[in-house]
């Protein structure tokens, strides 16, 4: 079944990354442009997660995880391979009402990570709803190399013309016709 694709707030929200290996490396590396609190809970850090935790500000507790971990977070993160771990998890988040996504496990997850491009403020997500992510990868390159290099300038000028003219048909008209001579 398809998902539906629901764009989220992360700035300063309470994320817990459970598992710090490569798979987590690649979470954490995802969330970060959207300035999230993260905290890494594992009994291993890799030596990559660990510097991208400190150059990042992430609270990083060296142990394995203990439902308290999931107090006044907000969305949780499950990057194990231990699969009973991911269930275990899955429920106390259910019950707690957290969202949870367990990497690889789409049915230990209320969300899927999309691939993702990011320009400043425009996001674009892609999903195969959890069925070949390297598909979305794949779909991510081909957006990325099709978009203009001046869409910044062009969301901050149609921006502008939101915030100092008055909303309407008049308004509405100069913003189709600027993304029309500007993208074609």
């Amino acid at each position: 079944m398809a998902l539906f694709p629901m764009f989220v707030d992360l700035k300063d929200k309470e994320v817990l990354v459970v598992g710090a290996g490569n798979v987590a490396l690649r979470k954490i590396e995802k969330l970060i442009p959207f300035s999230p609190n993260i905290t890494v809970v594992a009994e291993k850090v890799s030596e990559d997660v660990r510097k991208i935790c400190t150059e990042n500000g992430i609270k990083v507790i060296e142990r394995s995880f203990k439902k308290e971990d999931l107090i006044d977070k907000e969305m949780v993160i499950v990057a194990v391979d231990n699969i009973d771990l991911q269930k275990e998890i899955f429920k106390y988040c259910r019950d707690l009402k957290i969202p949870v996504n367990s990497v690889d496990s789409p049915e230990y997850c209320d969300f899927i990570f999309p691939a993702y491009v990011k320009i400043g403020d425009i996001v674009i997500g892609i999903t195969t709803s959890g069925k070949a992510p390297g598909l979305s990868a794949k779909i991510r390159e081909i957006i990325e190399n099709c978009l203009p290099e001046n869409l910044e300038d062009i969301l901050e000028e149609l921006s502008n013309i939101r915030q100092t003219k008055e909303k309407g048909k008049e308004r509405q008209e100069l913003i189709k016709k600027i993304i029309q001579e500007k993208l074609g």
